[in-house]
């Protein structure tokens, strides 16, 4: 079972909506009904008692988002920083040299999913990821009986060698597998996706947009990659309609397709990216 996409859960009850309006009008009612003759004048600028309350009420505002922060901090979805850090070491998991929240945060999870035995899909995704830092994603498959096979997704595929032996002394340690179990690591088939598409600008945009595209578009395929996963052209079309475009149209009906599937030792990767700026929409 793969782990759950924190984006996806609910905004946590715990953490509440802040309306700065909406606390000076119960701080307001209760100033009244404790002393109504202040009725006839609250309600004026100037008057000393509406500013005490304006004071009152921006401190309340600024303590609920305290307690905010700090409830936010105790859930995984949210912790960041040397919180998250703190989340880590509860599961006796420290951040790797120079780890980003995200990575770490999915290797948090991957630790409680593998605390049940070890030989799980996510025993062994989490000692690839905690072996190297060039590992991005990893998918364990028994290609058949007492066999293991670690399939590696890697950031910088030139440091393949390096990174596939590092996964391999860790996942194949004494500690790390079941005995009687060979594990093989291997690095996953890239697959390209080519885009060739049309740009359009509104009169507003600046003009080197579609430059601004060629840069971005590769950085948001590294982010959205991961084994398996296909790559639907409506995600392409979200990453290039950006502010500032008017309208994207693709050269052809395959770059990109309407869904490249991938197979589960494939991951998508940039290929041919072929952006034309047809100017200003008239």
């Amino acid at each position: 079972m793969n782990t759950i996409d924190l984006a996806t859960l609910p905004v946590p009850t715990v953490v509440q909506a802040l309306d700065f309006e909406a606390i000076l009008a119960q701080a307001r009612a209760a100033l009244l009904a404790r002393y109504p003759a202040a009725a006839d004048v609250i309600d004026l600028e100037s008057e000393p008692l509406r500013k005490i309350l304006e004071v009152h009420t921006y401190r309340e505002l600024l303590i609920r988002q305290r307690i905010n922060e700090a409830a936010r901090a105790h859930l995984l979805a949210f912790a960041t920083g040397a919180d998250l850090d703190h989340k880590g070491a509860f599961y006796g998991l420290p951040r790797m040299a120079d780890e980003i929240d995200n990575r770490f945060r999915q290797r948090i999870q991957l630790r409680i999913r593998s605390l049940s035995a070890n030989g799980t899909r996510e025993h062994y995704q989490l000692l690839a990821m905690s072996a190297s830092a060039n590992v991005r994603d990893a998918l364990a498959s028994q290609p058949s009986a007492g066999q293991v096979r670690v399939l590696l997704c890697l950031i910088d595929a030139t440091q393949a060698d390096a990174s596939v032996l590092a996964v391999s002394h860790a996942v194949n340690a004494e500690t790390s597998r079941p005995l009687g179990v060979a594990v093989s690591v291997a690095v996953a088939r890239a697959r390209p996706i080519h885009i060739s598409a049309h740009i359009w600008r509104e009169a507003t945009a600046p003009a080197d947009l579609v430059e601004q595209l060629r840069t971005s578009l590769p950085l948001a395929m590294a982010t959205y990659a991961s084994l398996g996963r296909s790559v639907p052209r409506s995600w392409v079309t979200a990453q290039l309609h950006v502010a500032g475009v008017a309208a994207v149209r693709y050269v052809d009906e395959i770059s990109p397709e309407e869904t490249t599937a991938l197979a589960a030792d494939e991951y998508p990767c940039m290929g041919a990216l072929n952006l034309t700026d047809k100017g200003v929409m008239t």
